[in-house]
């Protein structure tokens, strides 16, 4: 009878673009698969050494653990042979238990989770599972040794308590609790950890409901903007009229405004995909005198050999990788925000104007005005409209007063 194990990495593609790490194990030509606690892209997998490369995080404790699991494996193959019972899969399945193997700690499975996302392109999602871990390990420098049992009750109230310390407010602290919750959920699917030890029964992130900040612009904010004199602020001109576009057409997203090209536009309207939701948007440009005059000035003002209407981009976004492409829009964010704050100062606009506020001014001007939030959520390209309704502003008393006035 012949017998062997190996670990491999299977060719089954997953959801995050990563691949299962299984045990395999074949008696008499017939084989089974045992799962490990790994998902990994092929190019930190040595298929002739079965096991992890060195770019791999704490690939040397990993690789360990898979050994580990590989000497298990066989000391229950020796087992039956020595005990001369009936070396076949389902003696062998009837002694292992995969589950008493060593897991991963909390902290290396997180960092683990981030790569991949770094990996399969979702370079945000990666970012705030990276300043998730900061958070943490500056919480507990030790808990670099935990276990995912340790990331209890106890321990999220301990972890709260912290971030209020440090003037982190509910948003702020439901994005971390969200990450940290989305691990542990991956871990128990991963067979990590029992999802009896799962904390968030009692934890309830829900609760972390940050308070609506005002981020949407007053029309008499707004044509403040509109009014605003460039004669003293020539370098304000293309950071105020991107964000006007945006305004204009459905509080359109930068990361998406980047990507807008002059072959997109047919005549007065353009398609296009949203980098966040994937979601297919067909958005007609206004027809007034604002939208005229601001693509005007981007036709004439070129300082990128670029197909690209706005000037965010140096070159085609396909010579970036998908790192340097966030970061250059994170860039040219950031230098424009400093530009609109300068133009609602001098405007005396007490809200601060940033991207976000075209979107949010977009928003909820276009629900006083009448519109139902379910258009509003398919002009914005949302998924939800849970998450529309965040963009909307309340009404004020007196707009209330004003409604309700006449309604018998």
């Amino acid at each position: 009878m012949k017998a062997s194990i190996k670990i491999i990495l299977k060719k089954t593609k997953l959801k995050d673009g990563t691949s299962p790490i299984n045990l395999r194990i074949t008696i008499n030509r017939k084989s089974k698969f045992y799962r490990t606690p790994y998902n990994a892209l092929p190019k930190f997998w040595d298929d002739k050494g079965n096991e992890f490369t060195s770019k791999f995080p704490n690939y040397l404790q990993c690789n360990r653990i898979l050994n580990s699991i590989k000497q298990d494996a066989s000391k229950i193959l020796n087992r039956l042979i020595e005990e001369e019972h009936d070396l076949s899969i389902e003696a062998f399945d009837s002694l292992f238990r995969p589950e008493e193997v060593q897991k991963l700690s909390f902290i290396a499975y997180f960092q683990q989770r981030k790569l991949q996302l770094e990996e399969s392109g979702k370079i945000s999602s990666s970012y705030s599972y990276r300043d998730t871990i900061s958070a943490l390990t500056r919480f507990n420098p030790e808990l670099l040794t935990y276990s995912f049992t340790k990331i209890n009750y106890a321990f999220l109230v301990s972890f709260e308590a912290y971030l209020r310390s440090n003037n982190c407010r509910d948003g702020g602290i439901g994005v971390y609790m969200r990450n940290i919750r989305s691990v542990y959920n991956s871990a128990i699917k991963s067979k990590i950890v029992s999802s009896e030890t799962y904390p968030f029964k009692d934890y309830i992130v829900s609760k972390l409901k940050s308070s609506k900040v005002k981020k949407a612009l007053t029309k008499q904010d707004l044509q403040l903007l509109l009014d605003y004199d460039f004669s003293t602020n020539k370098e304000g001109i293309k950071a105020l009229y991107t964000y006007l576009f945006s305004f204009y057409c459905r509080g359109m997203n930068f990361t998406d405004l980047a990507e807008l090209k002059w072959d997109d536009v047919d005549q007065n309207s353009f398609s296009y995909i949203r980098n966040k939701t994937l979601v297919k948007l067909n958005v007609k440009i206004p027809n007034n005198k604002h939208m005229i005059e601001i693509l005007q000035y981007f036709k004439i003002y070129r300082p990128f050999n670029t197909d690209y209407i706005f000037p965010i981009l140096e070159k085609d976004k396909d010579l970036y990788s998908k790192t340097e492409l966030r970061n250059r829009k994170k860039s040219v964010l950031n230098y424009y925000g400093k530009l609109l704050n300068n133009i609602s100062l001098q405007c005396g606009i007490k809200t601060k104007v940033t991207f976000y506020t075209a979107r949010h001014t977009f928003a909820t001007l276009s629900l006083k005005k009448g519109l139902s939030t379910v258009m509003i959520k398919q002009g914005l390209g949302h998924q939800s409209i849970k998450t529309t309704e965040t963009y909307l502003e309340d009404f004020s008393t007196e707009e209330l007063d004003k409604a309700f006035e006449n309604l018998i």
